[in-house]
C-alpha cells in the first residue's frame, strides 16, 4: 500500500502545475492567464504586508489609530494599503476563477489530482487569511464579522457524541483568546494572519526551487497593466476604514469581506448544527471531487451530475451574496425554499447522468464489433519418415 502510495505522489509531484507555468502557449486564452495572475497578486500582497507591519500596531486601543495614521498621514500610505487590500481581492478572486475553470474542464482529473488539492487548500487558507487580516482594522463591521463565523464554531457542539467534548466551543475559545473578543482576538488573528502568509511563502519558494520552473511567464506589459489596475483602485476607492469597533452596539446587517458574504447568508438560513457542519462538508467535497468524479471524459456535457452540482454552488454563492447586501431573508420561508430547490437540482443531476451513461453505453453496443481472428492454420506434423 506505502509503495503504491508513494508511486502516486511521485506522479502527481511531477505533473504539479500551480501557476498555469506549463500552459504558456495557452496564454492568448484569458482562462489560462489566471494562474499567472494569482502569482502576480500574491507578490503584492506580501510586499504590501511587510511595508504595513512597519507601522501597524496589534493593539485594541492602537490598531484603528495606526491604520487611520497609515491611510492619511504617512506618505503613500493610502496606496501600500489600497494594494495589500485590492491585491488580496485580486489573488482570491483568480484563484477562484482558476478552480471553476479546472473543476468545469475537468482539470483535476489524473495526473492533476494533487495541484487541484494544493490549489483548492490554498483558497481556503487565503480566505482564513483574509478573515483574520480583515479583523486587524477593528472597526465596527470587521468586529462583528469575526463575532459570526466564531459562532459558526460552537454550533458543533450540537454534533452527537462529539459535542459531548465541547469541541466547537474549544476552538472558538482558541480563536478568541477568552470569553469574548478582544486584546486576545487581535493577538491570534495578527499572529495567524503573519504565519499563514510565511507558511505559504515558503512552500512556494520551495516549489520553485525544486520545479526550477519561470516565476513570472507575463509579459512587462501585462504586469503594467495589472499593476496599473491596482493602483488606480487603490486611488479610486480607497480601502475603507468604518467606524471603531464597538462591542455594545450591533450593525444590521453584519457584513464581512464579500468572498464571506454568502456563507453569512447560509448562517442565517439553516439550524445551528448545519450551519457548522455546512462549511467543512464543502471544503471536503472540494478537496476530494477528482476521487468522487469516476467519469472517463473531461468535458461538462459528460459529466452531468459534477457539471450541475458546481452551476449550483456557483448560482448560491452569487444569489446568498446579494441576499444578504440587501438584507432579505424571510427565515420561514426561505430554508424551505432553498432546501427544496437543492433537491430537485441534485436531482435532476443525477437524472442526467444516469441517461447520459445509458446512452454511452448503448453508442458502445451500436458499434460493430471486431471481426474475429482468423483461425491460425495449424502447422503440418513433421513427417517422421525420410
Amino acid at each position: 500500500m506505502w509503495e503504491r502510495l508513494r508511486e502516486w505522489f511521485s506522479e502527481r509531484k511531477q505533473k504539479l502545475d500551480l501557476f498555469d507555468e506549463t500552459n504558456v502557449e495557452r496564454y492568448d486564452n484569458p482562462l489560462y492567464l489566471l494562474g499567472q495572475i494569482v502569482y502576480f497578486s500574491w507578490i503584492v500582497v506580501i510586499a504590501s504586508g511587510v511595508l504595513l507591519m512597519i507601522w501597524y500596531e496589534p493593539t485594541t486601543h492602537g490598531a484603528y489609530n495606526s491604520i487611520l495614521r497609515i491611510q492619511h498621514e504617512i506618505p503613500l500610505g493610502w496606496l501600500i494599503r489600497g494594494m495589500h487590500k485590492y491585491g488580496a481581492d485580486m489573488l482570491i478572486i483568480a484563484i477562484t476563477l482558476r478552480i471553476y475553470r479546472m473543476y468545469f474542464l475537468g482539470e483535476y482529473k489524473r495526473p492533476n489530482e494533487l495541484s487541484w488539492m494544493i490549489l483548492f487548500g490554498s483558497l481556503v487558507l487565503a480566505m482564513i487569511s483574509g478573515l483574520t487580516g480583515y479583523l486587524l482594522i477593528w472597526n465596527q463591521r470587521a468586529f462583528w464579522a469575526a463575532k459570526v463565523v466564531l459562532t459558526v464554531a460552537v454550533y458543533l457542539d450540537q454534533l452527537p457524541l462529539i459535542g459531548q467534548t465541547r469541541f466547537g466551543s474549544a476552538i472558538a475559545f482558541a480563536f478568541l483568546g477568552g470569553p469574548a473578543e478582544g486584546q486576545g482576538t487581535l493577538t491570534r488573528f495578527y499572529a495567524i494572519h503573519f504565519g499563514i502568509s510565511v507558511l505559504l511563502l515558503i512552500l512556494v519558494e520551495l516549489y520553485f526551487l525544486f520545479t526550477r520552473r519561470k516565476r513570472f511567464n507575463l509579459s512587462p506589459t501585462a504586469l503594467v497593466i495589472l499593476l496599473v489596475m491596482l493602483v488606480v483602485t487603490s486611488w479610486i476607492f480607497p480601502a475603507e476604514m468604518g467606524r471603531r469597533a464597538d462591542p455594545n452596539r450591533t450593525p444590521l446587517p453584519i457584513l464581512s469581506d464579500w468572498y464571506f458574504l454568502a456563507l453569512y447568508q447560509y448562517v442565517k438560513y439553516t439550524p445551528p448544527l448545519w450551519a457548522g457542519l455546512g462549511p467543512g462538508l464543502l471544503i471536503a467535497y472540494g478537496m476530494l471531487v477528482p476521487f468522487l468524479d469516476r467519469s472517463k471524459g473531461r468535458r461538462p456535457s459528460e459529466r452531468p451530475f459534477f457539471t450541475v452540482v458546481g452551476i449550483m454552488a456557483l448560482t448560491y454563492f452569487l444569489v446568498f451574496t446579494a441576499l444578504i447586501l440587501f438584507n432579505i431573508a424571510v427565515i420561514g420561508r426561505d430554508p424551505h425554499i432553498v432546501l427544496v430547490l437543492t433537491a430537485l437540482t441534485l436531482t435532476l443531476g443525477f437524472v442526467l447522468e444516469v441517461r447520459y451513461r445509458r446512452k454511452v453505453r448503448a453508442a458502445e453496443a451500436a458499434m460493430p464489433r471486431p471481426a474475429p481472428r482468423a483461425a491460425v492454420a495449424a502447422r503440418p506434423a513433421p513427417s517422421s519418415g525420410a
